[in-house]
């Protein structure tokens, strides 16, 4: 029999650090906010310790449980994780960047949403500054991951509206998906984040086909809740962009995009009846 071979302390720590690294993650399922946040901290001191190859793995295993933390409603807690998750786009290498775009493209969306970001709690309010910086630097970051160079230029000059439209002018086919991301802030506390998730589903649905009729329907219904919204320019954008939906679904034009539709709409419209505004770019 061979004689059994002995670990060394390297190996011994980064298998200890791999055996912590499911633990601390699974503290990512506690309720209580603060023991999320010392876990997020944690996460990022077991990945300085790591040798390059696992923390390359470990990261994109981290940044999957990570991403639901992006658009917490705590701000503490959206710093810690948005910053922790600018960190693992430093750390991934070789063949695991793969694995890591599926993750980097879930980000955008939140993250161009966020920038629009206002603490009402005034607990909070310092963090505000903090909350738009991290996240204009890490779409920086992502952009750089992607290797995506017009969408870094847009994010380089802070155009949320060019940005988004970069996004879904590349990647058509994840409309869907974007949608389905941006629904959830359109039930967000803050005014401005309900305005600008409106905008950019205007933007996201012109990317839908025509057999997307049972989405565009759902849309609408989502967005006649905000009709009767506390703020009246929310009602208003919502009204705006529903007219624009219904009247894609309800008369689409052969061979052409939604966005073709939006133009014809426009040319229609008069100084009476402005209900163009919604989808348009800045």
């Amino acid at each position: 029999m061979g004689e059994s071979r002995s670990l060394s302390v390297p190996e011994f720590h980064v298998g200890k650090l791999q055996r912590l690294l499911p633990e601390v993650l699974e503290q990512l399922q506690e309720v209580d906010r603060d023991i999320i946040a010392e876990a997020i901290t944690v996460l990022k001191n077991i990945l300085a310790d790591m040798d390059r190859q696992s923390a390359s793995r470990a990261a994109v295993q981290v940044a999957e449980k990570l991403l639901p933390f992006i658009d917490d409603v705590s701000s503490r807690l959206r710093v810690l994780s948005i910053s922790l998750f600018k960190h693992l786009l430093e750390l991934v290498r070789g063949l695991n960047r793969r694995r890591m775009k599926v993750h980097v493209l879930q980000s955008l969306v939140p993250l161009l949403l966020l920038v629009h970001d206002e603490c009402p709690n005034v607990s909070q309010l310092a963090l505000a500054p903090l909350v738009l910086q991290v996240c204009w630097d890490t779409l920086s970051s992502a952009a750089e991951f992607l290797k995506w160079h017009q969408l870094g230029g847009f994010i380089q000059r802070k155009d949320t509206w060019q940005s988004c439209d970069c996004l879904l002018t590349r990647y058509k086919g994840r409309a869907n998906n974007f949608l389905c991301q941006t629904m959830a802030f359109l039930e967000n506390p803050q005014t401005p984040l309900r305005q600008a998730a409106i905008r950019f589903i205007g933007l996201a649905a012109r990317q839908l086909d025509q057999r997307s009729q049972d989405k565009l329907d759902a849309i609408c219904n989502d967005l006649k809740g905000l009709q009767q919204d506390s703020n009246s320019s929310v009602q208003s954008l919502a009204s705006q962009t529903i007219f624009i939906l219904e009247a894609f679904k309800n008369h689409p034009p052969a061979h052409s995009s939604l966005w073709t539709c939006f133009h014809r709409i426009r040319t229609m419209c008069t100084k009476e009846s402005p209900v163009i505004e919604a989808a348009q770019l800045p």
